[in-house]
């Protein structure tokens, strides 16, 4: 949005800034925590992660020393408590006076906080946004409900695994509050909504809206597999299986498809192999040579379109077709639209200034769980094994209308993690409720569970 940076410079010559606090200091994590030092008006405050060492190389990478900031260890200043937030019961840690006055001290002194606990994060007040850049819905569920509902802050996700699964009720959460719950910008979903408001304002009919997969696609990826892959990326194992095995990009587009109703086309999406310029000779009906069932769906494509994102659209009204063709849209009946890059945690900044100034979402669930991720077994599974987490070697994703995986049953992959089989699954099969012991005290289990009305 026009003249957040003027703004974002207009408190900084007041002295003041946008004060955040950051879960997660992974590639996006890190990325995010770079680019905010780059800003005048914006700083991080306080980050936690749960690896202390790999945390304190990420922060020295950054140039921030241990003279740079003040680390708080959970197990030496806090104990655990049991907690009530919204009717739901939870763990926290509790951190002692001497913690807090040490935490005051250090923020007088111009330096960066950092604890291995979460809790530090909602226990400054001084915090007025939360970003989290964990990337896994449970972790996700906590940050949420505390953020939202506990410490009344605006909170921008990276998380769409979690929103995906909880977005919905978030939202509701965020309404209640009067705290502003958004995805972040940067991320594909936020970029291919923009163009999905422009097309969408102008009247005209949205064909297809989606991304370019910019990683090989093998749904028996798995962290030992892609090890050497993910290290010459920088990256984590776990993060990259989710991107190769097509998880991320099934996660993704459910995260679109909530946002604006757009479907998918069959479960799992067409996984086209195309370039931009073959594009809309593909993402059409069927009765029109193309390969679509129906309009207005989410799509991934596997070619050049990487790392961007589209959108192909139509309009019955001749003058405005012919005016297409007169601006060098094309000839019709189908246009694209295509922006070429996506910048992730680089411009979370644009969505915490937003929520900050303007009081508004980037983007949300607004049209509620229109599309669900289903859980699919990557290889035989037997009888009493555990599910691990998303980007593993046991499960992926594949995408399909909400209704439909809701009439058969079909376990969504952000509650998978630690269900325990009842019965053997052979590969490629989707999993059930039927099939898993879940793991039920889990938050966004419960969550979930509130979320489809079937209380706690």
């Amino acid at each position: 949005m026009l003249g957040l940076n003027q703004k974002l410079k207009d408190i900084a010559r007041e002295g003041k800034s946008i004060k955040v606090g950051l879960a997660g200091l992974g590639q996006m994590g890190k990325g995010l925590l770079s680019q905010i030092r780059e800003l005048k008006g914006m700083e991080v405050l306080a980050l936690a992660d749960l690896d202390i060492e790999k945390t304190k190389r990420t922060l020295s990478d950054l140039g921030i020393y241990g003279d740079d900031y003040f680390f708080l260890e959970s197990k030496n200043n806090s104990r655990k408590e049991s907690l009530e937030i919204s009717g739901i019961k939870l763990i926290k840690n509790i951190f002692s006076s001497k913690a807090k006055d040490l935490i005051k001290e250090a923020i007088t002194g111009g330096k960066l906080i950092y604890s291995d606990s979460l809790s530090v994060l909602f226990d400054i007040d001084e915090i007025d946004i939360i970003v989290d850049a964990t990337g896994n819905p449970e972790t996700g569920a906590y940050i949420a409900l505390n953020t939202i509902a506990a410490s009344k802050k605006h909170l921008v996700t990276l998380n769409v695994e979690m929103d995906v699964t909880i977005g919905p009720i978030l939202r509701d959460f965020s309404e209640k509050h009067r705290v502003i719950y958004t995805l972040s910008a940067g991320d594909e979903p936020p970029a291919a909504k923009e163009l999905f408001d422009f097309i969408d304002s102008l009247g005209m009919e949205v064909i297809a809206a989606g991304k370019g997969k910019n990683n090989p696609l093998d749904r028996e990826a798995n962290p030992t597999s892609l090890a050497d892959y993910a290290r010459g990326k920088g990256s984590n194992p776990y993060m990259m299986t989710s991107f190769v095995d097509g998880t991320k990009s099934m996660v993704e587009m459910a995260c679109l498809s909530n946002a604006t109703g757009l479907k998918p086309d069959c479960r799992g999406m067409h996984a086209v192999r195309a370039n931009k310029g073959e594009l809309l000779d593909i993402l059409k009906l069927k009765k029109q040579g193309g390969i679509l069932d129906n309009n207005g769906v989410v799509e991934f494509v596997i070619g050049d379109l990487a790392p961007g994102v589209f959108l192909v659209y139509t309009t019955k009204n001749k003058i405005l077709a012919e005016e297409l063709k007169y601006l060098l849209m094309g000839s019709g009946p189908n246009y694209l639209l295509y922006r070429p890059y996506h910048l992730t945690s680089m411009e979370t900044p644009i969505s915490i200034a937003r929520a900050y100034f303007y009081n508004e979402p980037t983007m949300i669930p607004i049209a509620g769980l229109v599309s669900e991720v289903v859980t699919i077994a990557k290889k035989d599974l037997k009888a009493g094994d555990r599910i691990d987490r998303i980007g593993g070697y046991t499960v992926y994703g594949l995408i399909d209308e909400y209704d439909i995986a809701k009439e058969q049953g079909l376990l969504p992959i952000g509650l998978s993690e630690g269900a325990v089989l009842k019965r053997d699954i052979e590969k490629n099969r989707p999993i059930n409720y039927d099939d898993v012991d879940l793991v039920s005290d889990s938050l966004v289990h419960i969550l979930r569970k509130i979320q489809d009305g079937q209380g706690i």
